[in-house]
């Protein structure tokens, strides 16, 4: 049975995750706007609030991980939410830039609870097959608010003043509270995990599973090898169109493309996935790749790029980044002992959070000693060779990491 909308509570869920996407979209369009316009920091500032802003996820990450899977995810959720909004709220008044700075480590933290207690709620009220489609409905709530929320900030920002946004997040994160007794009244007392052990190590569960389970393994690497690869190319993407003499306005239709790209593969997932199953990961990290190598190849040998092959092609690549990043989910919630869902999610985050962080490093360090295009072609070909070797995994039985040859199952 895939029907979501006859599963109970299941609305409810879907209505929390929406505000939770919402409010995180804003808050992240909104902290930034504010530096720069409101604060006027300069690229120092800005840079070291960034990495306030995502260090929680990579520190606390696990262990919050851990405590949803031992603890009522509901009240997780209610805790996060009612911290998001009050971290709002501060955010509106801050006297200072170093108050703000500080709140805005702050409200990292806060968004942290709600990613491993939605994953305990969703192994706890969907069967296998329903976590297929539910990937799908939820990418697709995450990219309709990734197009809707900055656009709703913007508009609340020029009509009132820039902080006036936030008071709209605000509001969100209290409006995700009120979808929780729905959920409260659904989820059975056992998701609480009261007699569950704390692992010693909040890293442990997901390497065993990894190492037994092949299944994850391999989707595993290619999520990690996909996030590695934006992380290395992404910071550099505005300079490479400013050098190809594209228009400003070039970058934000390309990042709509990826948008629209992504809502794309939500939209075809549960198709392509019942038709290519274990293929999907390493296939969606091949086509990802090829859309980073196109661009960067062509550049390096002078052939001018027309702006709708740009398009065309990041509508390609996000689109195939969903696709990957969704078999991955839909993997770990499948294969993921239900005991521990939470630490593994939270664990497998922050090691993309790491990826993310040392990728732009690595990348700028390459893009200055090779040129961007070929930085492009680099990171592309790299993808495109990680995923064929997973598809050649996947196929034969093999995969990049030695382990035990087969465990369709977590023991």
């Amino acid at each position: 049975m895939t029907d979501l909308h006859t599963v109970p509570g299941y609305k409810a869920l879907l209505a929390a995750r929406c505000t939770s996407s919402i409010t995180l979209w804003l808050d992240f369009t909104l902290i930034f706007s504010l530096l720069s316009y409101h604060w006027h920091a300069d690229g120092i500032t800005i840079g070291a609030a960034s990495a306030l802003y995502g260090l929680p996820g990579l520190v606390l990450g696990p262990f919050l991980g851990s405590l949803a899977d031992r603890r009522n995810p509901v009240v997780m959720l209610a805790i996060s939410y009612l911290a998001r909004g009050v971290t709002s709220v501060l955010l509106i008044v801050a006297p200072d830039l170093q108050i703000f700075i500080l709140l805005v480590l702050i409200k990292g933290v806060a968004n942290l609870g709600a990613m491993p207690a939605e994953q305990v709620l969703i192994r706890s009220m969907l069967d296998k097959d329903q976590l297929v489609s539910n990937a799908s409905v939820m990418t697709a709530v995450d990219q309709l608010t990734k197009i809707c929320a900055p656009l709703a900030a913007a508009g609340v920002t020029g009509l009132y003043r820039p902080a006036a946004g936030l008071g709209l997040s605000a509001a969100m994160a209290m409006v995700g509270i009120l979808c929780l007794p729905a959920l409260k009244r659904v989820v059975p007392s056992q998701v609480q995990r009261a007699g569950s052990e704390r692992p010693k190590w909040h890293y442990g569960p997901l390497l065993r599973l990894a190492r037994e389970n092949r299944r994850f393994r391999q989707a595993l690497v290619c999520v990690l090898w996909l996030t590695a690869i934006l992380g290395l190319y992404d910071p550099q993407l505005s300079l490479f169109l400013r050098e190809e003499g594209l228009p400003a306005a070039a970058f934000g239709m390309i990042v709509s493309c990826t948008a629209g790209g992504a809502l794309a593969g939500a939209l075809s997932f549960r198709t392509l996935h019942r038709r290519y199953g274990r293929h999907l990961p390493s296939g969606g990290l091949v086509v990802f790749g090829l859309t980073v190598l196109l661009p960067g190849g062509l550049a390096a040998i002078g052939i001018a790029i027309p702006l709708p092959f740009w398009f065309a092609l990041w509508i390609a690549n996000g689109c195939a980044y969903g696709l990957t990043a969704m078999s991955f989910g839909v993997t770990l919630q499948q294969e993921s002992p239900v005991e521990v869902i939470g630490t593994v999610s939270a664990a497998a985050r922050s090691a993309q959070l790491g990826a993310l962080v040392a990728g732009p490093l690595l990348g700028a360090a390459i893009g200055k000693l090779l040129g961007i295009p070929l930085m492009f072609v680099l990171s592309g070909g790299l993808a495109v060779m990680a995923g064929s070797f997973m598809l050649w995994g996947v196929r034969s039985g093999k995969d990049l990491v030695v382990g035990q040859s087969s465990s369709a199952e977590y023991p």
